[in-house]
């Protein structure tokens, strides 16, 4: 089994700031080790960079670059020149010296010697192919997940990270994320919701993405068959085919099943999932998933169970993304979106220490959190006025628990990417003292997990994991 990435160096907030967040609201000052990195950037040796892939993402990732002190674009390079002149006007626009390529191997041979690390954002089938061929050229990598639509290419992708002595990120953000990092150590230090029992998550998007593209800007079928496309209907949604991709399980689920794991310090036993490409026509992956996984992690010295239930639909937005943790004393809620984030503890459990904390920080920060702790306490004396017969058929007191948020102030916010990257080019600037969130050998271990599902509801059987399965 592969050991877990027990980093916490997610860089990004300021020192002092976060030193004082961290304590006052309880957490263990290990987490001050996300503070130190910001300062790294500030100083902003610079980092020269090409980026591969400029659809959707990776002009996210580009959004989030150009605003990072010391970055600064060489190259750029995508198959749709209409994409690529574009990034390369607006990147020139804030003053980046790029020049824009079709073919990454082209791009290496003449830009190699100016390039420090590349920022990968292609689709899926390819990742594996534009990652080693950087990491050989001695590149620094940073590939957005999921790693491969195969388990053989990202594993192949784990060992020459291995062989070249190169970093190699994945793009599996949650983990440079502080409220996720503050929350988890709530969850093991200070186990705000007890044993973790039960994981739930979904992401639910309507429709999902389909894309178009513009009269007269395709892509001529040479260039298409020369890629390894069928159509240009395929380039642009190359997510719901077989061919490029793991499917929606892949492309949404990894990021949350990835949270799974690491919440655990485990990979998955089992699973068994449902799903079909029941709603609509022309497309190959599932448009819905549901899955059942198990895990054995370590508690207390001892082996323990737990299970988690996974969807990932596309025929509806309700509730959109999020993760619970429940554990045998409370809750957990942990999401990018902030205000869906917090803990939960059961009326009955004795109230710890830091709860007390996390409510001063709460009445400095955040005043919707103690209106929230006063409602519940006002329910809490009421239900004790309930009569005893009441209560013997199962009313409980106070059941809806007392709330504290995940403390990360507003002003400390980022989007959500910037934490992952500001990680990767910390420790491209020094991998002695930073070590990546998301190196590859947790990125495959994270691939192995999701593609497995899809098997899973291929077969309609339950799949056990091999623990050599997620070694490499």
């Amino acid at each position: 089994m592969t050991s877990r990435n027990e980093n916490t160096s997610a860089p990004g907030f300021n020192r002092r700031t976060l030193l004082t967040t961290t304590a006052a609201a309880g957490a263990s000052l290990a987490l001050s080790n996300l503070a130190w990195a910001q300062d790294a950037a500030d100083s902003a040796e610079p980092v020269n960079v090409a980026l591969i892939g400029v659809g959707t993402e990776g002009r996210v990732l580009m959004d989030n670059m150009v605003k990072m002190p010391g970055i600064r674009f060489k190259a750029v390079c995508d198959i749709w020149g209409y994409y690529r002149d574009y990034v390369c006007r607006l990147l020139k626009r804030y003053k980046h010296e790029v020049t824009g390529y079709e073919d990454y191997k082209e791009m290496l041979d003449k830009e190699g010697e100016k390039i420090d690390a590349v920022v990968i954002a292609t689709p899926d089938f390819v990742h594996h192919e534009h990652a080693i061929g950087c990491l050989k050229a001695g590149k620094h990598v940073y590939c957005e997940k999921e790693m491969s639509n195969t388990i053989e290419n990202a594993k192949a992708m784990v060992l020459a990270a291995k062989e070249t002595g190169k970093l190699l990120q994945i793009g599996h953000q949650r983990r440079s994320n502080p409220r996720y990092m503050i929350g988890r150590e709530y969850v093991w230090k200070h186990k705000a919701i007890g044993r973790m029992t039960h994981l739930f998550g979904q992401w639910n998007r309507w429709k999902s993405l389909q894309f178009d593209w513009p009269k007269g800007k395709e892509l001529d079928a040479a260039t298409l068959t020369k890629y390894g496309y069928e159509s240009m209907e395929h380039f642009r949604n190359w997510r719901w085919y077989r061919k490029y991709s793991g499917g929606p399980i892949a492309d949404l689920g990894s990021h949350q099943i990835d949270i799974f794991n690491w919440f655990l310090n485990a990979s998955p036993k089992a699973v068994q999932a449902t799903g079909g490409n029941d709603y609509y026509e022309g497309r190959d992956w599932y448009d819905n998933i549901m899955a059942l996984l198990e895990w054995e992690f370590e508690w207390d010295g001892k082996k323990k169970p737990a299970r988690g239930f996974y969807q990932v639909l596309n025929t509806t937005s309700h509730g959109g993304f999020y993760e619970t943790f429940m554990g045998d004393e409370g809750s957990m809620n942990t999401s990018e979106i902030a205000k869906k984030c917090g803990i939960r503890r059961e009326d009955t459990v004795k109230p710890a220490d830091w709860e007390e904390s996390l409510t001063e920080w709460a009445a400095k920060n955040d005043p919707k959190i103690v209106a929230q702790l006063e409602e519940a306490k006002k329910k809490a004396a009421e239900k004790k006025e309930e009569s005893k017969e009441e209560i013997k058929i199962g009313h409980s007191l106070g059941a809806e628990g007392r709330f504290f948020p995940i403390p990360l102030e507003a002003k400390d916010e980022k989007p959500a990417h910037r934490w992952h990257l500001e990680n990767f080019f910390a420790a491209v600037r020094d991998p002695k003292k930073v070590k990546l969130n998301c190196p590859a050998e947790v990125g495959y271990d994270t691939a192995v997990t999701v593609l497995k599902i899809n098997e899973a509801v291929a077969t309609g059987k339950k799949i056990e994991y091999k623990e050599d399965e997620f070694k490499v």
